[in-house]
């Protein structure tokens, strides 16, 4: 920020876009901004007005100019109004809107720094306990994924603070363990002596696990007995049975009749004819398991199960 003389000014410091000055949403981290450069530079008695402008003084010819120390009680005219103006600069440049509170350039760095903080610090109680009242009502929706959680209440947690909370880890940490409902219980149970930042880090490490463990989805636009799965609640208006239409149906009188595989049986009396069966068996063989699998609900069940539970009859 400044060389490492005695006597030199800071740079015309520029904050972070978030540390500018915007409003009352984040007054606070402004104000400790400024006050920490003021006093890292040497120049918080400016800033507070304890060292004020010095009356001019009659110098003799021959006298001879001592530098003062920035952080001098005694300094010159000149070195006043430079060192003055300097800190003004810095804070000036670092409101977003400067004459909308009522600040301009040509004000000594004092009397700029009163004028927000007489804006702000009187309406700022009010704001810090509405924003502390925002962090309490975050609470845990079961099925939120916990890095969302944690997202939202931290932001929550960071715009208290900008107005000039002091929202700690541990509040946070209590205000998500607080609000876990009876499903949840688990967390408070295994992980409730866990730090924020640990109980944060093993949540999200969870969730990844639970996403990492579920059926990924097949994007082919190849028919897959997955896919059948939707067809679970069709019903045919023919043979009456569950996953496929009457043009599917392999029943005799069905739009397929006599196409079905060599296992499959037909309701009792709607058995195909003869000549379509063999039929289907000469020349829809091959395909028969994939047209199985597209038409017809298998899931996961095993194959000696397929008679009582999977297959549409």
């Amino acid at each position: 920020m400044s060389s490492s003389n005695a006597n030199a000014l800071p740079n015309l410091i520029f904050f972070p876009e978030d540390r500018q000055l915007v409003g009352l949403n984040n007054w606070a981290v402004f104000r400790d901004h400024v006050k920490s450069v003021a006093r890292s530079s040497g120049l918080d008695k400016y800033l507070d007005g304890t060292i004020s402008a010095p009356a001019a003084a009659p110098t003799a010819a021959n006298a001879t100019f001592v530098v003062t120390p920035i952080n001098s009680r005694n300094p010159t005219v000149e070195e006043w109004e430079l060192r003055d103006a300097r800190l003004a600069g810095i804070i000036y440049q670092n409101i977003k809107d400067p004459r909308s509170i009522g600040v301009t350039q040509d004000m000594t760095s004092h009397v700029m720094w009163t004028t927000p903080t007489g804006e702000y610090e009187n309406t700022s109680a009010a704001a810090q306990a509405l924003a502390k009242e925002r962090v309490q009502q975050c609470k845990y929706v079961p099925g939120t994924p916990f890095e969302e959680y944690f997202k939202n209440l931290e932001g929550l947690r960071k715009a208290a603070n900008d107005m000039g909370c002091n929202v700690m880890d541990t509040e946070i940490r209590a205000r998500f363990l607080t609000s876990l409902s009876k499903e949840y219980l688990w967390i408070l149970q295994n992980h409730g002596n866990r730090t924020y930042s640990e109980l944060k880090k093993t949540l999200i490490k969870y969730d990844m696990m639970v996403q990492s463990t579920n059926p990924i989805k097949d994007s082919s636009p190849v028919p897959t007995a997955l896919a059948a799965t939707t067809r679970s609640a069709i019903i045919c208006d023919h043979c009456k049975r569950v996953g496929h239409i009457r043009k599917n149906c392999w029943a005799r009188g069905g739009g397929s009749e006599g196409k079905g595989p060599r296992w499959y049986n037909a309701p009792k009396g709607m058995e195909p004819s003869l000549d379509t069966t063999t039929a289907a068996v000469t020349t829809a063989a091959p395909s028969a398991s994939v047209t199985a699998a597209v038409t017809y609900d298998f899931c996961d069940t095993d194959p000696e199960d397929w008679d009582q539970k999977l297959l549409p009859w």
